[in-house]
């Protein structure tokens, strides 16, 4: 990939004094050549390389941006121009109102994955201490929130990438959550023992034939936490089958898809021997999100 020259001097975005209004313009028209969102990836790289609010940029007061700052910020904009993702060049991402660490080798948290994590605790609502399994952890986002919002709940999560594992113990670790973190395969039933009461995933999910579509952006995410295979259904088929034994009594299994396989997915849940199967759309209005019961 052509990273395109950036030259911030030229841009006005490295003068000695400065304006945060004018600062913040310039950045914006620097970054529309990368995002449909300019004026939100402004403030975001200003806050995270000059500690620069909004209240500052609309208080417009006269600022020596120290040089530190200016050559990050500098170097930030040439990599987002080259399509890196916002959120792996800030670092962090905010997930269910709560800051996980993120960068390269971990899916990005994506709001998306809250209507999974919002049915998992609807699901185990009133059990004073659920024994559950969440299957490619990531980054830790769905099972640090499930343990965070319903204290109590015994949370253990299991990852195969040993670059997303040192993301999903360091934020599970930072805020205190007590998920039992794993480095592990997931079609590996041996990877843990006992059984639980809920078992709820994020897996791979893209076809092929979406993997050949991805933004710039995306393709900068590892392909191990995207592809599902073909027809982007390996890991429903897969977990499914090997997992469902490992269910207790009224236990439940929880899926995140992607758009157009709810009738799929609900197939192959069907084809072994689930029951009560419902879906949840997104807040694009796309059904994203199955849990099941076993007969």
């Amino acid at each position: 990939m052509v990273t395109k020259s950036v030259d911030l001097q030229s841009e006005g975005l490295r003068p000695a004094v400065c304006k945060p209004a004018a600062l913040y313009q310039a950045l914006r028209r620097a970054l529309a050549a990368a995002t449909d969102a300019p004026e939100f990836e402004a403030r975001e790289l200003l806050r995270e390389t000059l500690a620069l609010s909004m209240a500052d940029i609309l208080l417009d007061r006269e600022i020596e941006p120290p040089a530190d700052g200016l050559a990050r910020l500098e170097t930030l904009v040439r990599r987002r121009l080259a399509h890196e993702p916002l959120q792996y060049l800030l670092g962090k991402w905010e997930f269910y109102g709560r800051e996980f660490t993120v960068g390269e080798g971990v899916l990005i948290p994506r709001p998306d994955s809250e209507i999974l994590a919002e049915q998992v605790l609807a699901l185990i609502r009133g059990k004073k201490a659920p024994r559950l399994l969440e299957l490619c952890g990531g980054s830790g986002c769905l099972a640090a929130t499930v343990a965070l919002e319903h204290p109590g709940a015994e949370v253990t999560s299991v990852e195969k990438s040993s670059a997303a594992f040192g993301y999903l113990q360091k934020n599970c670790g930072a805020l205190q959550s007590g998920v039992r973190c794993l480095l592990g395969d997931a079609l590996n039933g041996e990877v843990v023992k006992g059984d639980f009461d809920g078992i709820f995933s994020n897996p791979p999910y893209l076809s092929a034939k979406d993997m050949g579509e991805l933004a710039p952006e995306v393709r900068h995410e590892p392909v191990m936490a995207l592809y599902g295979d073909e027809d982007g259904l390996f890991f429903y088929r897969s977990l499914t089958k090997l997992w469902k034994g490992r269910l207790r009594s009224g236990g439940f299994l929880a899926y995140e898809i992607g758009a157009g396989q709810q009738d799929a997915v609900k197939g192959i849940l069907e084809a072994e021997g689930f029951r009560h199967i419902e879906m949840f759309r997104d807040y694009g209005g796309i059904i994203r999100v199955l849990t099941a019961k076993l007969g």
